[in-house]
């Protein structure tokens, strides 16, 4: 079995790790302790460069899913990764970042090659990390990976809070991406050498108006729908975390993905994946 070492095992890691966990041997690595991977490793990957040194002891594929700290512009976590590790036994580094590194395109359609505008702070973390990883010497993947949803992943406590939504006449586009989707996306690129070196944009391939989305939660919830904001209320209203998202908008362009992994993704629906992750 080849080697694959799961680099902040949160969900997304899990979800991996039960879904091909008798394709591979993960080794699941994060803070906490875990029993989800055949071999589990607690270690904040932020500090502890003796064992860094000492982590990637066989050689595999490291799928780098852990986020950036909470402050700052540059990814300092994945900078003393990278800098600790044995390189020379990493065949491949699948890291998953944000489509936010494209700042607001108001609504405009965006792919691999459009420019590249971070406005947050975490954004910019993610737009760094980028850039560390192509200049890794290691062969890599750069996964643009939009709002994630999911088993246990739903927005269930701002639904439950009435939390006001964008009228839906002003609202904006978001993208989106079931978890076990992107399971998938991150599995097919650990063989798949029209991957290596390349950066993708991945998503369901449908663009959904923010609203529409919570809507269609709300619908499978059978629960009455909220009141309608403008933006001028919504940025009073919303935490500071919310207000960045829906300050921002684009319609990532995923032609790059269905060339490179013809019918990869299950729930383009994403009423289907919604009933899916309220099972």
């Amino acid at each position: 079995m080849d080697n694959i070492y799961i680099v902040g095992n949160g969900y997304i890691g899990e979800c991996i790790a039960s879904m091909y966990g008798n394709k591979y041997h993960f080794i699941g690595v994060c803070r906490s302790k875990k029993s989800n991977c055949a071999t589990n490793i607690s270690l904040d990957i932020s500090k502890n460069k003796e064992k860094l040194n000492r982590l990637i002891k066989y050689r595999g594929t490291i799928i780098y899913l852990a986020a950036p700290q909470s402050e700052g512009l540059t990814d300092t976590t994945l900078f003393n990764f990278l800098n600790c590790i044995q390189k020379s036994n990493v065949s491949k580094i699948i890291y998953t970042s944000t489509s936010g590194v494209y700042g607001d395109k108001n609504d405009k359609v965006v792919n691999e090659e459009s420019v590249l505008e971070p406005i947050t702070d975490r954004a910019k973390r993610r737009f760094d990390a980028e850039n560390q990883i192509k200049n890794s010497s290691i062969k890599y993947t750069i996964l643009r990976v939009p709002g994630i949803y999911g088993t246990n992943r739903l927005p269930i406590k701002r639904i439950s809070e009435r939390l006001p939504l964008i009228r839906r006449d002003i609202c904006k586009h978001t993208n989106i991406i079931h978890a076990n989707d992107l399971s998938k996306i991150i599995e097919n690129c650990i063989s798949n050498i029209k991957t290596d070196n390349v950066i993708i944009n991945v998503s369901d391939g449908t663009p959904i108006k923010t609203t529409d989305y919570y809507l269609k939660i709300y619908d499978a919830l059978k629960i009455k729908y909220p009141e309608f904001i403008d933006y001028a209320e919504a940025n009073v209203t919303y935490d500071e975390k919310r207000k960045s998202f829906i300050n921002e908008s684009r319609i990532l362009d995923v032609s790059l993905m269905h060339k490179i992994m013809p019918d990869i993704i299950r729930y383009k629906d994403v009423t289907m994946g919604i009933e899916d992750s309220l099972k």
